[in-house]
C-alpha cells in the first residue's frame, strides 16, 4: 500500500485533515500527540489537544480541512517527510469570523503558497518550541498572495476592539514563536499583515510585499510589528496604517514604504508602549504617495506614550514626502518635516547618516534625546 501522511485533529469530536472521496481507503493510526508532546506525563489542562498521524492509500482528496482549523476550498498537498503543506490552487477559508484564521499547529513546519495561487483567509500562529520555527514561503513573490477581503475597515465593522484587531491579519503570532516569511504577497488584510505582539514573537520578514488596495483611509492594515530581534528586508510596503512599528529590537534593511494620508511609515509608540528598544536600518525609501499632499502622521511619528526609549542607526534615508502634515494641537496644516515626536517624557536617540531628505525641516519634536542628521545635531 502506497502510504499518504494525513494529519487528523480533533475540534469539536474527531476531524481529519484531509476530507475525501467517497473511494474507500485504508488507514493507519500512528504518532500520537497530546499539547503537542509525545507521551507527556502530565498536561495542565482539562481538555488536552491531540493529534495524531494517518497513513493512507488515498492520494486525491476532494477537499482539504487543515489541521485544528477550516475547511479551504481549494487543492492542497502534504509532504510528510519535511511536514510541508503547499497550497497548490487559488481558494478561500470560510467567511466566518474565526474560521478565516487556521491556527497551525507545530507539526506543521513549512507552508508554501504556490505560483499563481490566492489563498483567502489568515494564519495565526500559536506556541511552538524554540527549536521549531515555522516557515511561510511564496513560491513566486508577486503572484503568491495571501488575500483578506475588499471590504473597508473590516475590523471597525465587526466590532473588533483595537488591541485585538492584530489577531485577525494575514500572519499574527498570538504566542512565543519564531516565524520566517519570505518571496509573497500580502493584500488588503482584514486586520494588521504581519505582526506578533508576545514576549517572543520573533519574525523574519523578506522579499515580501505588503499592500492595501482598498479606497479609504481607515482599514487597520498596520504592516509589520514583531518583538526583539525581528528583521524586515528587501520588501515592499504600501498600505492604510503604520508600516513598520519599533517598539521591540529590531532590523531593517533594503525596505522601500509608500506613505499615505494615514499611518505613519515609522511608528515609535501609540500611547502605552514603552521600555527600550533598538533599531538598525539601512537603506530605507520612503514615498509620499497622498493624491492631496495631505498626511496625519510624519515619516518618523511617536503619536504618545510615557518613559520609552528608543535608539536608532540609520544607514541610508531616501525620503520623497512633502505636503502638508495636520497637527493636532493646534489643529492645522501645517509643511510636513521629517518628525512627529510628541511624548515629552520619551527618548528618541538617532543617528542618520547618507540621508536625502530634499527640503524637508525636522518637523514637530517634543521628546528628548539626541537627533543628528548628516552629522549635524538637530536643535
Amino acid at each position: 500500500m502506497q502510504m499518504n501522511w494525513k494529519t487528523a485533529w480533533p475540534v469539536g469530536g474527531v476531524v481529519v485533515w484531509w476530507a475525501v472521496t467517497t473511494v474507500a481507503w485504508a488507514a493507519e493510526v500512528r504518532s500520537l500527540r497530546r499539547e503537542y508532546r509525545n507521551d507527556p506525563l502530565g498536561v495542565d489542562t482539562s481538555a488536552p489537544r491531540l493529534s495524531w498521524l494517518i497513513a493512507s492509500d488515498d492520494t486525491h482528496p476532494a477537499f482539504a480541512r487543515l489541521p485544528g482549523g477550516p475547511i479551504y476550498s481549494g487543492k492542497t498537498t502534504w509532504d510528510p517527510v519535511t511536514a510541508t503543506l503547499t497550497f497548490a490552487s487559488s481558494g478561500s477559508m470560510p467567511e466566518a469570523k474565526e474560521d478565516f484564521h487556521w491556527q497551525v499547529p507545530a507539526e506543521v513546519k513549512r507552508i508554501v503558497i504556490g505560483a499563481n495561487v490566492i489563498v483567502r483567509g489568515g494564519f495565526r500562529v500559536p506556541f511552538r518550541a524554540a527549536g521549531n520555527p515555522l516557515h511561510i514561503v511564496g513560491s513566486d513573490r508577486e503572484t503568491s498572495i495571501i488575500l483578506g477581503t475588499d471590504e473597508e475597515q473590516w475590523t471597525t465593522r465587526n466590532g473588533v476592539a483595537d488591541n485585538e484587531k492584530w489577531k485577525y491579519g494575514t500572519v499574527s503570532v498570538v504566542a512565543d514563536a519564531t516565524v520566517h516569511i519570505s518571496n509573497l504577497t500580502s493584500r488588503n488584510p482584514r486586520g494588521y499583515h504581519l505582526s506578533g505582539y508576545a514576549n517572543k514573537s520573533v519574525l523574519h520578514v523578506s522579499r515580501c510585499n505588503l499592500l492595501d488596495t482598498r479606497p479609504g483611509q481607515n482599514n487597520n492594515s498596520d504592516g509589520f510589528v514583531g518583538s526583539a530581534g525581528s528583521t524586515i528586508s528587501d520588501s515592499f510596503i504600501s498600505t492604510g496604517d503604520d508600516a513598520i512599528k519599533i517598539y521591540h529590537d529590531i532590523t531593517i534593511r533594503n525596505v522601500v514604504i509608500e506613505h499615505h494620508r494615514n499611518g505613519a511609515p515609522i511608528q515609535f509608540g501609540w500611547g502605552g508602549e514603552s521600555g527600550h528598544a533598538k533599531a538598525t536600518i539601512e537603506n530605507l525609501t520612503i514615498k509620499g504617495v497622498s493624491p492631496d499632499k495631505l498626511y496625519n502622521m510624519a515619516p518618523f511619528t511617536w503619536e504618545g506614550g510615557s518613559s520609552g526609549t528608543r535608539d536608532v542607526t540609520i544607514r541610508g534615508l531616501h525620503l520623497e514626502t512633502t505636503g502638508k502634515l495636520y497637527d493636532e494641537e493646534t489643529k492645522s496644516w501645517m509643511p510636513i518635516g521629517l518628525f512627529e515626536l510628541k511624548p515629552k517624557s520619551c527618548t528618541l536617540n538617532l543617528t542618520i547618516t547618507n540621508a536625502n531628505i530634499g527640503a524637508a525641516d525636522n518637523g514637530i519634536r517634543h521628546t528628548r534625546g539626541v537627533i543628528s542628521l548628516n552629522g549635524t545635531i538637530a536643535p
